[in-house]
């Protein structure tokens, strides 16, 4: 039964430990790893080749070409973030139990699977990720009309009381340009910070605990700069390893090279799923103290 009461959060999250924790489970696991990853790693395989994922982009220089193609360009793309990511939803899923549960394989391969948990977790985690684009344009959008606010302020100020002439349209428009620009740094903190601590949410619907956004934003109260952190410490790494590995890739999609390198990068989108289901599950075990909730039929 689900415990109804909530507990005040008291535990203050080690970021190095964290750090620490989510590449030692990934190194003490290796079997695990191979057992839930292997057939994610053939799909995530095969939908990049199919859709060209690593292929540069066409040449959009000319604009009746580009008309052509920009539309079907974009569609292939959307579908193969959609299909991608509910491979990443099935194995995170199974990842969380793992990491939170100790889940027993038995020795053997899970199948992977659509039921009513994944399919859940993938709806959240696309909210978040929606969350995240609003919030990020919303407050760029916030610091910009700020800026113009102040703007026209001084600009009214000048030439009621100081006789000036103000700014010309074009010199507003460049300096609005460069404020939104500057804007999306404090902006992109902002919305990673929330998103974040929201994301409590993701290993909570994969192991049947309260799976609801006001306790994922309660439990993580006083831990959201260490969350970020330790995501950041665990994660930047290897995204700047896959950046690179994908530049390789496209540069050489004429090679015969192509095919094990798009493997490889595959591979380290992979272990990029796995470092992040094991340090959000980590996040839940020091943060949310509830039992997992039993599932009765």
């Amino acid at each position: 039964m689900r415990k109804t009461g909530k507990t005040e959060p008291t535990v203050k999250l080690s970021v190095v430990d964290i750090a620490l924790a989510s590449y030692r489970f990934l190194i003490d696991h290796p079997r695990d790893a191979v057992r839930v990853g292997w057939l994610p790693l053939v799909m995530l395989y095969a939908l990049n080749l199919i859709f060209g994922t690593f292929e540069p982009l066409p040449d959009l220089s000319d604009p009746d070409a580009a008309a052509s193609r920009i539309a079907p360009l974009l569609g292939s793309t959307i579908v193969n973030v959609l299909i991608q990511s509910a491979v990443a939803a099935m194995t995170l899923v199974v990842w969380h139990r793992l990491v939170m549960q100790g889940y027993d394989f038995g020795g053997r391969a899970l199948p992977m699977r659509i039921s009513l948990d994944e399919v859940k977790y993938l709806a959240r985690w696309m909210l978040i990720s929606l969350l995240f684009i609003s919030i990020l344009f919303a407050a760029d959008i916030a610091i910009v009309m700020l800026a113009l606010l102040v703007m026209l302020v001084i600009q009214l100020v000048s030439i009621l009381i100081m006789g000036g002439a103000g700014l010309a349209l074009g010199e507003q428009a460049g300096q609005l340009t460069l404020v939104g620009q500057i804007g999306m740094i404090p902006a992109t903190i902002a919305a990673i910070y929330l998103t974040t601590r929201l994301s409590l949410v993701l290993p909570a619907t994969a192991t049947g605990k309260e799976a609801r956004f006001e306790r994922a934003w309660y439990i993580s109260r006083g831990n959201g700069a260490r969350m970020v952190l330790a995501s950041l410490i665990v994660m930047a790494p290897l995204q700047f390893v896959i950046w690179g590995l994908t530049k390789v890739t496209g540069y050489l999609s004429d090679s015969f090279l192509y095919y094990p390198l798009a493997l490889i990068t595959s591979a380290a989108f992979l272990l990029f799923i796995l470092v992040t289901g094991t340090v959000l599950s980590l996040f839940a075990l020091g943060l949310d103290p509830e039992p997992t909730e039993e599932k009765t039929g």
